[in-house]
């Protein structure tokens, strides 16, 4: 016998005779039995897709992840470490410490297992690969994600079905397992889908929490339609940027930008909530239709502030650029001197067609409420372009990368626009504006040339 087995033995003996109670063993018996998890297993699946995407409420420390990428993250977790430990099993040949005759005598064996192989421990391969997959997804549940893989790992060898050693390595694998896996997944955890999307159209998403910072102040207004909006002002010059973020993203993304573009022209960035999100008092997003609302009680919120038009510029992402320009065409005396348009679309389902397919459009309409799909089919940003104001400059902004609303977009809305002022800029090598994306340097100067533009004409 060698020197390390050994030490494996004799540490397999400590736990397995020193620390033996009746109740620990029963405790155990019950930790290693998967079967015993399964009702546990099915709950938290179903919980995940009915309410997954709901998360995180406010004040909590949960990031917002897709439920279903998260539950094929441990699918593909698991299916990972079985295959690489059933290969080890069958290459090592090691027999467990239960079904050595040699062994066995030396130790309390208190469970009878099917299989004869030992090395490395699948139980504890499988629960380290879920446990690291889970504390990177969620590091709020770092910790008892980690003492679940410690407490099932010890009943490996407190019941003598595993050496230590098997258990040390089936944690190796299922941690490096768990980091591959969530290597893999990580941008695809952020995104919706599609029906984490739909659900955008049937409740609250909590789409932003916590403060910008402390340059910034907190404002109050309301929505043209009577709805209590809470934003923030970043002050600066009579200059004023007001952002208009896009579904399914915050207000909160384009603080940095915000910061940016004082320290270069110094202008005033407001923050505006759109419905949907925490700091709108309406709980349901409509993609673009009522959000006009959140943008002319903006607009209307800069002027009782003391700003002028001539000096104010809206900048609107994705759906926000769609409802800007609505917003605009109907504002009346509140008109802007111009919109920034970044990434918008000319038609809702023809840019979810060009992210999910026809086949996904027709799951999307299916899961989302009738009242949603038939306002977004008659929402047509371009029909609206016809009565903007003429001395309303429209700055078109699009990514060569962008799937969603890509340049053909931009050069679609830029020809129907009869503004004075209409130009287009195509950005390479970035994607749909994202709060991931949003102060990339080249964004930055696009975004502060466009705005330059706007207010240039207006002097």
């Amino acid at each position: 016998m060698n020197t390390f087995f050994s030490y494996d033995l004799q540490l397999l003996k400590f736990v397995n005779l020193q620390l033996e109670n009746p109740f620990l063993t029963r405790a155990m018996l019950i930790i290693t039995d998967k079967h015993n998890w399964y009702p546990f297993i099915a709950v938290a699946v179903v919980l995940l897709l009915i309410a997954g995407r709901k998360l995180p409420h406010p004040g909590t420390r949960f990031q917002r992840i897709n439920p279903r990428v998260y539950i094929l993250g441990l699918i593909l977790c698991i299916a990972l470490t079985d295959q690489a430990g059933t290969f080890l099993k069958h290459n090592v040949k090691r027999t467990r410490p239960n079904r050595d005759e040699s062994i066995s005598l030396l130790l309390d064996c208190r469970l009878r297992t099917g299989g004869r192989r030992s090395f490395p421990s699948n139980h504890a391969a499988n629960s380290a690969g879920l446990a690291v997959f889970t504390a990177l997804v969620y590091p709020p549940a770092a910790i008892p994600a980690l003492l679940f893989t410690l407490v099932v790992g010890f009943s490996r060898v407190y019941l003598a079905v595993h050496y230590p050693t098997d258990v040390i390595a089936g944690w190796f694998i299922g941690s490096l397992s768990g980091f591959l896996v969530w290597i893999f997944l990580r941008k695809r955890l952020r995104r919706p889908g599609i029906t984490g999307f739909a659900n955008m159209f049937r409740y609250c998403q909590h789409q932003a929490t916590g403060v910008p910072g402390k340059m910034w102040e907190e404002q109050r207004w309301s929505s043209l339609d009577g709805h209590e909006v809470t934003g923030y002002l970043l002050k600066g010059s009579e200059k004023l940027v007001v952002f208009v973020h896009g579904l399914g993203g915050s207000f909160l993304s384009r603080a940095e930008l915000g910061e940016k573009l004082k320290e270069i022209n110094g202008a005033s960035f407001l923050l505006v909530p759109m419905r949907g999100t925490d700091g709108h008092q309406a709980k349901l997003a409509t993609a673009g239709t009522d959000e006009v609302h959140d943008i002319l009680g903006a607009l209307q919120f800069a002027t009782d502030s003391g700003y002028m038009t001539k000096d104010t510029v809206v900048y609107g992402t994705s759906m926000g650029g769609s409802s800007a320009i609505k917003a605009c065409s109907l504002a009346g005396e509140l008109v802007p001197a111009g919109i920034v348009v970044h990434g918008s679309y000319s038609s809702f389902f023809q840019a979810a067609r060009n992210r999910t397919g026809r086949a996904g459009v027709a799951f999307l309409k299916l899961l989302m409420p009738g009242w949603a799909v038939r306002n977004l089919e008659s929402f047509k940003p371009v029909f609206w372009l016809q009565y903007l104001n003429r001395g309303c400059a429209v700055e078109y902004i699009y990514c060569d990368g962008d799937r969603v609303s890509p340049p053909e977009e931009g050069k679609l809305m830029a020809e129907s626009t009869l503004s004075e002022s209409c130009s287009i800029t195509v950005l390479e090598g970035q994607g749909h504006p994202t709060g991931r994306n949003a102060s990339e340097s080249a964004l930055v100067a696009a975004l502060n040339d466009s705005l330059e533009m706007i207010w240039k004409r207006k002097r």
